[in-house]
């Protein structure tokens, strides 16, 4: 009786070990935050046609460059990003934001882009008001030959606690709460690219 007491203890002693060290591995290796800056540490860059982007993670432990590991995005067409933070005008646009992401905790960037062509896109409902009591918006993109674009379009909301896009249906938003954002849409093929935005309350 003592022995299989015995027992037990020993095990559920090694059972509080190992998930205590799989917890400590855990969080060992989850950053507590994300800072993107350019290659030299930048706060801005200009990718003319092209700009060197720099993650760094910090840990308890300290910090990392995880620049080659970070998920990287970009909130335009007119501008991609690839693995290893590389980032490459396709047309001019006014502004770009790109985001790394590691483990679930982000950072970003903001920065402009140069080179290429670049057109208009129209975008409707246009600037205006829209009732959240709606739930959902949907947005339509045409470009300047009156082509509608809306699904081939990147769409992105300055303001996500206001209004976010569907990730599955393009130009599709849910109206969070009120509040002002701008709605942008941006395609890029061959070396183009056409961007438009908009101003939206949700009310």
């Amino acid at each position: 009786m003592r022995n299989a007491r015995r027992i037990s203890l020993i095990f559920g002693a090694l059972m509080i070990f190992v998930i205590t060290s799989s917890c400590t591995g855990f969080f060992v290796n989850q950053p507590n935050s994300i800072s993107v800056t350019t290659a030299a540490g930048g706060s801005s860059f200009t990718a003319s046609p092209t700009a060197q982007l720099k993650a760094t993670a910090s840990f308890n432990s300290g910090t990392k460059d995880v620049t080659n590991t970070t998920s990287w995005q970009s909130s335009t067409a007119c501008a991609t990003v690839s693995s290893t933070g590389l980032v490459t005008a396709v047309g001019t646009a006014s502004s770009v934001t790109v985001t790394g992401t590691l483990a679930g905790v982000s950072g970003s960037i903001t920065g402009s882009t140069t080179g290429g062509t670049t057109q208009t896109l129209t975008i409707n409902p246009p600037s205006g008001t829209i009732s959240q009591s709606l739930g959902t918006q949907q947005f339509t993109a045409t470009d300047s030959s009156n082509n509608d674009v809306t699904n081939s379009a990147t769409w992105t909301s300055s303001n996500t606690s206001a209004l976010t896009f569907s990730t599955s249906s393009p130009g599709l938003a849910t109206l969070v709460a009120q509040g002002t954002t701008t709605v942008s849409a941006s395609t890029a093929s061959s070396g183009s690219c056409a961007s438009g935005s908009t101003s939206i309350t949700v009310q």
